[in-house]
């Protein structure tokens, strides 16, 4: 009896091994959740301030009666929008004088979102792989 009283108690290999094993498993399960969140949270900024960048160039088009020209646009517009300081993610094309389009490139968005707003703007090249806002 006083063997048995001077053994110290310890967990065996058997419950580790399973204890390690279910960490394995929720963490399989847990970690590709939270893959691309940032991505997906940088793509969903970017997506609102072409909203933004979009209604600027409205308020531009009501007070001028024209959209700003292709080379001085981001000057034209960042006092109709001084929330957004630097333009460089973006991509603006004047169409006509009546029309714009608005692209830029997402990391973590669907490419079936991505083709839906190439069609609701008229972008016809198969390998654009950016998002687009549009006037027209």
């Amino acid at each position: 009896m006083e063997i048995l009283s001077n053994m110290k108690k310890a967990f065996t290999l058997i419950e580790l091994l399973v204890v390690i094993s279910i960490i394995g498993v929720l963490t399989a399960i847990v970690v590709p959740n939270f893959m691309g969140a940032r991505e997906r949270a940088s793509d969903s900024q970017r997506k609102q301030d072409m909203v933004s960048i979009k209604n600027a160039l409205r308020t531009y088009y009501n007070d001028n009666q024209r959209y700003p020209s292709m080379a001085t646009w981001t000057d034209d517009i960042e006092d109709y929008i001084p929330s957004i300081k630097d333009f460089s993610d973006y991509s603006y094309v004047l169409v006509n004088s009546d029309a714009f389009t608005l692209g830029a490139e997402m990391e973590a968005t669907r490419e079936q979102e991505i083709k839906d707003s190439q069609d609701r703007c008229g972008i016809t090249d198969d390998n654009d792989t950016k998002y687009y806002v549009c006037a027209n």
